[in-house]
């Protein structure tokens, strides 16, 4: 099978959907049923194997599409892993390649689309979320009739045998600090904290942006800045030294764009390393999936007082190790999975 995936970037960037198109294109590039792997890329890709072709233009990447159109119309299916790259596709759309679209979250719910993309939307046939309520938000959004849907959430990274170390009274988060994407977590975590009297613990954040400055000032004003501290952007190695000597990761988001979704990056992450996950209320059926991992915990973001009960009663906690939560959400899952859904695509045959 040949498969081509369209993205921004699938190597060396930061955030959710960059990892999760990593994780993607590591899967196909390593599954025996592929012959060939061509990977378009705005920014960067790596060569995973040798039947894994790089196509990268930063300035024109319209151009890259047409020149490469032969070897495109020459794949078996299609990868487009994001909405925003619809409009490089409107040929091979009309020309009735089979396509999967990926979709995420926020990019579907918390936007809204012109015609131009509402029409080639309803112009696919195959979508592969990773929740539930993606799913309904795009048939609603997109007005999506006979259409087949994926499921395909995040893998955990298998790390069962990393070295143990001794936990710290440490409160971390690991979040961009982006004005665009303000309540996350962070402001919600120190107004708890500046709740608690004579705190015997530290906070620490790891990420960058131009939110920084207004954050370190507040928590100057809520006179907490003796123990939170702001690391920026960190190594992996520095981060997972972090992530190693902390208790719990906080990030109960109360902004309406916040993603509530249990299993994002940063809580898997986390969950490697035995670390408590403080979060958002999520959907009820998210919530009650989620809990019997038992290193889940969720409180109403807007009430600081219950946050700031559940930190201080997590940090009394011993951590635990969750092997159910690496067994449900394994890279093996996650491949086996995604094979699947390009051999019902390419063939036409869906299961049951």
């Amino acid at each position: 099978m040949k498969v081509s995936i369209l993205t921004h970037s699938s190597y060396g960037e930061a955030g959710g959907i960059n990892k999760y198109v990593s994780q993607v294109t590591e899967c196909i590039s390593n599954s025996d049923f592929t012959s060939e792997i061509n990977i378009f890329a705005k920014i960067n890709a790596k060569k995973i194997s040798k039947k894994t072709n790089i196509f990268i233009n930063k300035n024109n990447f319209l151009l890259l599409i047409l020149l490469s159109f032969k070897k495109l119309m020459n794949s078996d299916v299609l990868l487009i892993t994001h909405i925003n790259l619809i409009p490089y596709i409107f040929i091979f759309i009309f020309l009735n390649k089979k396509i999967i679209l990926f979709s995420y979250g926020l990019e579907v719910w918390g936007t809204t689309k012109n015609f131009i993309y509402k029409y080639l939307i309803k112009k696919i046939k195959y979508f592969i979320c990773m929740r539930e309520y993606t799913k309904r938000e795009l048939i609603r959004k997109y007005n999506l009739k006979n259409k087949i849907f994926f499921f395909l959430d995040n893998f955990i990274n298998d790390l069962k045998n990393i070295k143990k170390t001794k936990k710290q009274n440490i409160i971390l988060t690991t979040a961009r600090l982006d004005t665009s994407e303000k309540f996350k977590g962070i402001d919600e975590t120190m107004e708890s904290i500046s709740l608690v009297n004579n705190p015997k613990f530290k906070y620490i954040v790891l990420g960058d942006g131009d939110d920084k400055f207004r954050l370190i000032e507040k928590a100057k004003k809520l006179k907490i800045d003796h123990i939170v501290k702001f690391k920026g952007y960190v190594s992996e190695k520095k981060k997972i030294k972090y992530l190693k000597i902390s208790k719990i990761l906080s990030m109960p988001g109360s902004d309406i764009t916040f993603d509530t979704y249990p299993y994002r990056f940063s809580f898997l992450e986390a969950a490697n390393y035995s670390l408590h996950i403080l979060g958002s209320n999520p959907f009820k059926d998210e919530f009650i999936k989620a809990k019997k991992y038992k290193i889940f915990n969720f409180v109403n973001p807007k009430n600081r007082e219950q946050i700031k009960n559940n930190m201080l009663r997590l940090l009394k906690k011993k951590n635990i190790f969750s092997k159910n939560l690496h067994k449900d959400y394994s890279k093996e899952k996650f491949c086996k999975k995604l094979h699947n859904y390009l051999l019902i695509t390419s063939t036409n045959f869906l299961l049951g």
